[in-house]
């Protein structure tokens, strides 16, 4: 691993509260933080998800990091930056296991097992992305789990065979430079397409709660702020926001 980029540390509550800090700190001292700078744990405290979810993870047996941008992004796309992030991570797993999907909007799945999530948070300054963290809690040696996890899986239980978490990274951290050229204007459509053809339920009936109420729906789309499109049978559309749908397995 590139020693420059990529500094590990035993212990931390989160790795992007820990990240935000550096920031902060760095940008005080004029020294800003080399973009991709990837923070790894070998164990989190207080491990965080989308909302209030929190991340588990056994110490040293997954890879549990935080990843510095600066994305040359307005405000109003910032979801175009999720679909990268969430991309790259498919196509690094990829590498190891066949069958990787997205579960909107940047969960990693293996068939109907999750593997990945993930925490993105910008920082805006205008109408401009001033800079990003991207955390990923990406399960890698570990083979239990708490029973409150649902659907848990790791590489080592859909492969059988054990991995160096730093080469995981460092396989991550490669393809997240050499894609991130998509983030340009001239590559947003390409990269929307790619999501959508990735996306878990995609254009496939499925059961959703919305509004409180049980419907047979599927996912036509994803609109430019990251809102989930769906349509019913009956030819209702609904646009929802992250806490707006549950999907009923």
């Amino acid at each position: 691993m590139n020693i420059m980029s990529i500094h590990r540390v035993k212990e931390t509550q989160s790795t992007n509260r820990d990240l935000e800090k550096w920031i902060r700190g760095n940008v005080l001292d004029n020294n800003e933080l080399p973009e991709f700078y990837m923070l790894m744990a070998d164990y989190q405290t207080a491990g965080r998800g989308q909302g209030t979810n929190r991340w588990h993870s056994a110490p040293q047996l997954n890879l549990l990091a935080s990843i510095y941008f600066r994305p040359p992004l307005p405000a109003s796309r910032q979801f175009v930056f999720n679909e990268y992030f969430a991309l790259a991570v498919k196509e690094c797993l990829s590498f190891y296991v066949k069958d990787v999907m997205v579960k909107w909007p940047n969960d990693i799945y293996v068939g109907d097992k999750k593997i990945a999530g993930i925490l993105i948070e910008h920082s805006v300054s205008g109408d401009t992305l001033s800079s990003t963290i991207a955390g990923i809690g990406l399960n890698v040696n570990e083979k239990e789990f708490p029973e409150w996890i649902p659907n848990p899986t790791s590489l080592a239980l859909l492969t059988g065979s054990d991995y160096s978490v730093e080469e995981v990274a460092a396989r991550l951290h490669a393809q997240l430079q050499n894609t991130y050229s998509r983030l340009q204007p001239d590559g947003w459509e390409a990269l929307n397409a790619d999501y959508l053809s990735s996306l878990c339920r995609m254009n496939e009936w499925s059961r959703y709660e919305i509004g409180g109420d049980a419907v047979e729906a599927q996912i036509v789309g994803v609109d430019e702020y990251g809102r989930l499109l769906l349509e019913g049978r009956g030819g209702q559309r609904w646009c929802c926001g992250m806490k707006e749908v549950k999907y009923l397995w």
